[in-house]
Order: structure tokens, then sequence, then C-alpha cells
């Protein structure tokens, strides 16, 4: 399945102050496949960046955002065995996050990791990180400039 994100991929249903939103990842995150639950917190002024966090105290969290606003020419396919295993039936039911990588030399530039997102069922809350097919057109550090008015 191809997903076109344009800007119009921010979650209505999602919307509103310190929100929490509690992910199941049976399958973990790369490096982390422990962690099978995360909640995905944000508060709606800090959009587009959300916090993805494990729900013990003092555990692991990660910087994610949705890239539809920031990046819309990001388009994203994603193996038909993980549509399957996620549920997902098109876009609408689909989250994509990024995660997010803040480079300490350089205080107005995060990286995004564009080649394994996040991959979200938007109903049922079910993600997994997968390695995008058309990950070639793509970089795991892609580098976005945010000193300016662009976020």
């Amino acid at each position: 399945m191809k997903l076109n994100l344009g800007e119009e991929s921010n979650n209505p249903e999602l919307e509103g102050s310190n929100s929490r939103n509690k992910l199941s990842l049976p399958e973990g995150l790369f490096g982390f496949s422990q962690i099978r639950s995360m909640e995905l917190m944000f508060d709606e002024e800090e959009l587009p960046f959300m916090w993805l966090r494990e729900e013990k105290e003092d555990g692991l969290a990660f910087v994610v955002l949705e890239p539809g606003g920031v990046l819309p020419d990001y388009s994203v396919e994603i193996a038909d065995g993980d549509i399957q295993v996620l549920g997902i039936t098109g876009p609408e039911d689909t989250m994509i996050l990024n995660i997010v990588t803040l480079l300490p030399e350089q205080s107005n530039k995060i990286s995004l990791n564009l080649v394994g997102p996040i991959i979200v069922n938007r109903r049922t809350l079910l993600g997994k990180q997968c390695i995008i097919n058309n990950h070639e057109d793509y970089s795991a550090r892609h580098i976005l400039d945010v000193g300016g008015e662009e976020l």
C-alpha cells in the first residue's frame, strides 16, 4: 500500500491538550524488542512534536512527529504483510510516526528517520516499526531545519 500523506495527516481524534494514547507494539521497536507497549503523549501547543514513551517511570522515551504537515511529499510504501498484521484498510486508518533525533551540535536542526517509521492503526492503536518498501528514496537521518517558520 502506498500512502501519500499530504498536509492533512494530523489525526482529528487525537486533538486536545495533554493527550495520551496507549499503543500496542507486539514486536517492539528496532533495538528495543522487549518494549511492547508505549504511550503517545502530546500537548496541542507542542505539535507536531509528540512523545512516545514507556509507561513505567524513568522509562525510554522518543520524540516523534507525524510527517504530513512537515514533509508533504513523503510517500510511504508499506509491505502487504505489515498492512495485514496491523489491520489497516486504507490511508484514513494509518498514522505514521517518525522518530526525531535532536542534534546537540546544531540546536536549530533535527534528524528524522524516514526509512523506519512507526506505522499505527488509528482505530486499534496497534503499531509496528517498519522498513518502508521505498526506503531507497529516503534517509534514516533526514535533516530538518526548525530554526525558521516551517513548523
